[in-house]
């Protein structure tokens, strides 16, 4: 389908998709999506699409406007806009792009996520996932063979969590893992029965007490010590289902101080007591 809009060539195509009521209740669902060969003349401005934009460049290069800042945009970026706010982006050497408008299911918790952890614009390195599913989607439609609403969904949100992953710098496509958080994450499960402290992990990983604490939560989702427990937690919670030992016993077992405090500390996190955990069928 072409598009006649100014700076818009006649090579490109987009497809619109009204989601079911289905999809709108519990999918990511998209409303539009297309390739988009475009000249120095392309530019989009808008209050509002109603929808998140999720838009990868193959060749060229453009800006982003948000919030009355701007933001380079080169071959291979990713470019994620909340489009229920007013947007700008525009090409003025000519742009190749895949995009897709999308919405649904979480789509606002994962857009905050990644807006805070990369802004508008990520450069995507030697991921093929996202252009790939995008690739995937477009061809659907170029051959009137468009993907089952479910099949989309799980595209979205693989591509949502790409995004996460190398945002998250736990991504390295030359097969090497290693980052400070992922380090101190392995100190923790190799030493959760002692005493950790948010110092000797930073020490451990070599940065300061502060950069360690800000990356761990944004990477992870947790505090450093929230991370520590939460690790407690989990292997109390096999113990609990795999063996005999007491309560007062497992407490002390995965590094607590009291029993007292490993109760209260477990139902706080489970919504349970140890004793209800264990008697709890899979």
């Amino acid at each position: 389908m072409y598009l006649p809009e100014k700076g818009v060539l006649n090579n490109s195509n987009f497809y619109f998709h009204t989601p079911s009521n289905t999809a709108k209740s519990s999918y990511f669902y998209m409303t539009c999506a297309g390739e988009f060969f475009c000249d120095g003349d392309y530019k989009v401005e808008r209050e509002t699409f109603h929808s998140y934009l999720l838009m990868y460049v193959k060749k060229g290069s453009g800006v982003v406007s948000m919030n009355n800042k701007t933001y380079p945009v080169q071959a291979n970026d990713l470019v994620l806009l909340n489009c229920h706010k007013p947007h700008h982006y525009y090409t003025s050497t000519g742009w190749e792009t895949l995009w897709l408008h999308f919405d649904g299911n979480a789509s606002k918790n994962f857009f905050e996520l990644l807006n805070n952890r990369f802004g508008y614009v990520l450069a995507m390195g030697g991921s093929p996932i996202v252009s790939r599913h995008l690739t995937m989607i477009v061809e659907g439609f170029k051959l009137d063979k468009p993907l089952p609403e479910v099949l989309v969904s799980s595209y979205i949100h693989r591509m949502l969590t790409e995004l996460m992953l190398i945002s998250s710098n736990l991504t390295d496509y030359s097969g090497d893992t290693n980052s400070p958080v992922i380090d101190a994450m392995t100190y923790i499960h190799l030493n959760y029965k002692g005493k950790i402290t948010v110092e000797e992990l930073a020490t451990y990983v070599n940065v300061s007490v502060f950069h360690f604490s800000r990356v761990f939560k944004k990477e992870t989702g947790y505090s450093p010590y929230e991370y520590i427990i939460k690790t407690r937690i989990d292997h109390a919670k096999a113990l609990l289902k795999q063996t005999k030992l007491t309560i007062k016993e497992i407490s002390y077992e995965i590094g607590f101080n009291s029993e007292s405090n490993f109760v209260n500390t477990f139902r706080q996190s489970v919504s349970l007591t140890p004793n209800e955990f264990r008697h709890t069928p899979m």
